[in-house]
């Protein structure tokens, strides 16, 4: 995992042809007595976002050579593998989370929460609401909010936003929404984390994705079925995404492939993830504007 790997050197098991996913065939590849079976594959793909962060996974896939599935839908909720569903739903929100704090360069988090214990989350989504309206007419304000419940039951809100905050101004409003008790005591608090306080900075952007994303994947008693795992500001861009075949087939070619692919990014930083049972191999570069242009695909 140390060695330096080049690109040169390590993606020629990589075909750059424009590909689609699902019906996707490379060097190596035998449809020969596999139809309608499940058949590995080798996929790598990249997630380049504005600040010139990446995400690089290399991962074995299966993919089904067959037809289309056709049988009936079920009714939202109505699933037998509703519990199932909703954990595939969680990892999607997930990535929906960590995609959007990347793209707006969030390196700061707001946490909105209550004095006393607040339960009620239609009362509190309404707050939130009036919250993330009157901040928008004082700044341009790109978030990405999650809902968090505590183990007593009281809600609170963690905000992803980027560049420094006017903390009096997000306190004013926040105290105003929520209100005083009957001695005029705030019913609400406000803490904006810096970059520094929790390691949030330059080399380590990411782990404020994650940690805002890591509460979409929990079980909310509070949350129904129809309700948003989290939420957003409008007119976030969206990351370059682009995925290749891999004709290696061994995990030490996945692994030397995605840190050649992530070297056209800042690894100075950078954190990597890899599970020899899942054969997965994630990386996650530092923002470095400019850098990824060396990469030649």
């Amino acid at each position: 995992m140390s060695e330096n790997y080049t690109v040169d050197d390590d993606l020629s098991n990589v075909s750059f042809e424009s590909c689609n996913e699902l019906h996707q065939e490379f060097f190596g590849w035998n449809n020969d007595g596999h139809k309608n079976t499940w058949n590995d594959r080798y996929m790598a793909r990249r997630t380049v976002y504005p600040d010139g962060q990446m995400e690089v996974v290399v991962c074995r896939e299966k993919h089904f050579i067959g037809p289309a599935y056709t049988g009936k839908r079920t009714k939202r909720g109505e699933s037998a593998n509703r519990e199932r569903n909703e954990e595939v739903a969680g990892r999607a929100a997930k990535k929906n989370v960590r995609d959007r704090c990347k793209s707006i360069g969030a390196d700061r988090m707001i946490t909105l929460t209550y004095r006393d214990n607040m339960t009620d989350r239609e009362v509190a989504l309404k707050h939130w609401d009036k919250f993330r309206r009157r901040v928008g007419k004082h700044k341009k304000f790109h978030y990405v909010a999650v809902i968090e419940e505590q183990k007593r039951g009281a809600l609170h809100f963690h905000v992803a936003v980027n560049g420094r905050q006017s903390y009096h101004l997000l306190r004013s409003i926040w105290s105003s929404i929520v209100g005083v008790d009957e001695f005029g005591n705030s019913m609400s608090n406000i803490d904006v984390r810096n970059p520094t306080k929790f390691g949030f900075g330059k080399n380590g952007i990411h782990k404020l994705a994650e940690y805002i994303a890591k509460y979409c994947g929990k079980q909310m008693d509070a949350r129904e079925l129809d309700q948003k795992r989290y939420f957003s500001s409008r007119g976030i861009p969206k990351p370059d995404v682009q995925s290749w075949p891999i004709a290696s087939v061994n995990s030490l070619g996945a692994v030397q492939t995605a840190f050649a692919i992530a070297s056209a990014g800042l690894l100075d930083g950078a954190h990597f993830w890899y599970s020899k049972a899942l054969d997965v191999i994630w990386i996650a570069t530092a923002p470095s504007a400019g850098r990824q242009e060396l990469c030649p695909f």
